[in-house]
């Protein structure tokens, strides 16, 4: 018999490590999907994701079904945590601004660049190309690919919710794939 998601904390806070992997199978792709987007750089969301599952484990008896249900105590939890840290790297390039002096003893602000920001800028640019070639795909397959893909949902997920068949779904995705391989070629690797 499949415990509910209530159960399955209950069993987490006795320490029951199968009852945490069934939490973690139901919910690590929509919670990485939700950081990914949010974040858009994958450490980052791989960080934080862990950081929230460690949470869970630890943390799992002070849940209080009052406040909401388990899926949406972990994202609470997850946005939470990737707030912090998106005000902690703009805090930390504040604290890397410098005073310039000019020739004629004004001051000008120059920001440093770490490789945080650099990674960033990347992961943006980046970004932007995958989203002008989803802009060659039909709507289905983008709908499809981002509900896969940045949303954290299974392909039996998708066809549950869409109701399409199954097999439709994973040929759509699979199509999509390889047109973003073909449009992306540079970045043919995370498109395999």
């Amino acid at each position: 018999m499949k415990l509910t998601d209530q159960e399955l904390l209950l069993e987490i806070a006795k320490g029951d490590t199968n009852a945490f992997s069934e939490f973690y199978d139901r919910y690590s792709r929509l919670i990485y999907g939700a950081l990914l987007r949010l974040l858009r750089d994958t450490d980052n969301a791989e960080d934080i994701m862990q950081d929230v599952f460690v949470q869970v484990w630890r943390k799992s008896s002070t849940y209080q079904p009052v406040l909401g249900s388990p899926k949406n105590w972990l994202i609470r939890i997850a946005h939470n945590r990737a707030i912090n840290l998106i005000r902690s790297q703009r805090e930390r390039i504040k604290k890397l601004e410098i005073q310039v002096p000019t020739e004629d003893g004004a001051t000008l602000n120059r920001e440093l660049i770490d490789d945080n920001l650099l990674d960033s800028t990347i992961n943006s640019e980046r970004m932007e190309m995958i989203g002008i070639a989803f802009k060659d795909l039909p709507n289905e397959q983008v709908k499809l690919l981002e509900m896969a893909f940045f949303d954290g949902y299974s392909h039996s997920e998708i066809s549950e919710a869409l109701k399409i068949p199954l097999g439709t779904v994973k040929t759509r995705i699979r199509s999509g794939l390889l047109t973003l391989r073909g449009s992306l070629g540079f970045l043919k690797e995370e498109f395999t």
